[in-house]
C-alpha cells in the first residue's frame, strides 16, 4: 500500500508541474518593466534579501510548484565587467509574512520554510544595457522543486564571500504607489548618552499595528548590547555621566554590536496593538565593553499613531543588508537587516 500511495503522489506531482504556468511574481510583470530594482544582492556582496508576497501578488488559488525561479537585470542596468559569488536561496509558503515586519530575517518565514538552493558559486557574465523590460537571465535553479501549499511566498536570497561592488548590476524590481491613513506617531528625544555622548538610539514604525524596532551606535565594536521599554522618563544619575532616563518595564535579549567603529544594534518588541493610539513609551539601550565598562544612550519618548499604510491590489515587501566596504561589514547568516520598506520586490518568474 505504501508503494501505491508514493507512486500516486509522484503521478500527482508530476502532473502539478506539467500543468503549471510560467507565470510571474508578482503577477503580471512577464512583459511589463517594474519601475524599480534593488541593487542587493548582486551589486554589492555579501548581502542578504528578503521577499515577501501575498496571496493577490501571487494570485495563487491552489498548489505550486517551483523548480527554478529567474530574475532580470533593471531595464537600465549593465555590468561591465564578469564576476562570480557564491549564494544561497531559501523559500518559504506555510506561515510566511509577506509584509517581511521583522528584520530578523528567520522570523519572516513560514513553517516550511526549505533551503531551495545550497550555497554554490554563481558565474554572472558581462552585459550592456537593451530595452525593458530586461530577459530574464538570471537563473535561480534549485536543488529540488519545492511546492508552496499557501498563496503567500518569502525569497530569501544571500550572496558571500570578500567585498565586491558591481557597479550599475541593478534587478528589477516592482513599486506600488503608497497612500496613508491616520496620523503618524512621533518621537522626541531627550537626556544625554554616556561613553560616548554620541551612542544615539532611534525608533521605527511607532504606529499602532506594525513592529515596534529600536536600534543604535554603541560606537564600539562588539559591545553586549541591550535595550528596554519604559512608560516614563526619569533621571536616575549612576555615574560616570551616566543617567537612567526611564525604567525598564520590558527588556530585550542581549546582542552584540557590529563589529564595526559604528557598534550598531537592533531590537524588536513586537506589534504595537491596535487601540494604543495617543499613549506613550519610552525607550534606552545599554552597552558593556570588553571591560564591562557601563555605557547609555540618550532616551527616546513615542507617541504611538495610527497611520496605516495602503498598498494598491496587492502587498509585497522586502527586508535587506549588506556591506559595502570592509569598515561596514555584513554577515548574511547572523545579521540583521538593516533596511526594507512594504511595496516594493524583486520580481521573479517561476519555472
Amino acid at each position: 500500500m505504501l508503494k501505491v500511495l508514493s507512486l500516486s503522489a509522484a503521478v500527482i506531482l508530476s502532473a502539478s508541474i506539467a500543468a503549471q504556468a510560467v507565470e510571474t511574481i508578482p503577477a503580471g510583470y512577464a512583459t511589463l518593466e517594474g519601475l524599480r530594482s534593488r541593487h542587493v544582492p548582486l551589486r554589492y556582496v555579501p548581502s542578504r534579501i528578503q521577499c515577501g508576497y501575498g496571496p493577490k501578488a501571487t494570485g495563487w488559488t491552489g498548489v505550486r510548484v517551483i523548480k527554478e525561479l529567474w530574475a532580470r537585470a533593471d531595464g537600465t542596468a549593465h555590468l561591465a565587467a564578469a564576476f562570480k559569488v557564491d549564494a544561497q536561496v531559501l523559500l518559504s509558503s506555510d506561515g510566511a509574512d509577506p509584509e517581511c515586519c521583522s528584520y530578523i530575517f528567520r522570523n519572516n518565514h513560514g513553517k516550511d520554510v526549505r533551503v531551495f538552493i545550497k550555497k554554490r558559486t554563481f558565474n554572472y557574465p558581462a552585459f550592456v544595457a537593451g530595452p525593458s523590460p530586461a530577459p530574464w537571465s538570471i537563473q535561480l535553479k534549485g536543488d529540488a522543486p519545492f511546492v508552496a501549499t499557501k498563496p503567500t511566498l518569502v525569497v530569501d536570497w544571500a550572496t558571500y564571500g570578500a567585498n565586491q561592488a558591481n557597479v550599475n548590476f541593478y534587478v528589477d524590481a516592482c513599486n506600488l504607489t503608497k497612500t496613508y491613513t491616520g496620523t503618524a506617531g512621533t518621537i522626541t528625544y531627550y537626556g544625554t548618552a554616556c561613553n560616548p555622548t554620541t551612542f544615539y538610539n532611534y525608533v521605527l514604525n511607532p504606529n499602532e499595528g506594525d513592529c515596534l524596532v529600536t536600534y543604535g551606535y554603541t560606537r564600539n565594536q562588539k559591545d553586549i548590547v541591550m535595550a528596554w521599554l519604559g512608560v516614563g522618563q526619569t533621571s536616575i544619575d549612576i555615574g560616570g555621566g551616566c543617567t537612567v532616563l526611564t525604567l525598564p518595564i520590558f527588556m530585550s535579549a542581549p546582542v552584540i554590536s557590529q563589529a564595526s567603529s559604528t557598534g550598531w544594534s537592533l531590537f524588536e518588541f513586537g506589534k504595537l496593538p491596535v487601540g494604543t493610539k495617543g499613549m506613550k513609551l519610552h525607550t534606552q539601550m545599554v552597552a558593556f565593553d570588553s571591560s564591562y565598562a557601563i555605557r547609555l544612550s540618550r532616551g527616546t519618548e513615542i507617541t504611538i499613531g495610527d497611520r496605516k499604510e495602503i498598498l494598491p491590489g496587492f502587498m509585497c515587501s522586502h527586508r535587506y543588508g549588506y556591506s559595502s566596504s570592509a569598515l561596514n561589514p555584513f554577515d548574511p547568516d547572523t545579521d540583521p537587516a538593516r533596511y526594507g520598506w512594504r511595496g516594493t520586490a524583486i520580481i521573479f518568474r517561476n519555472k
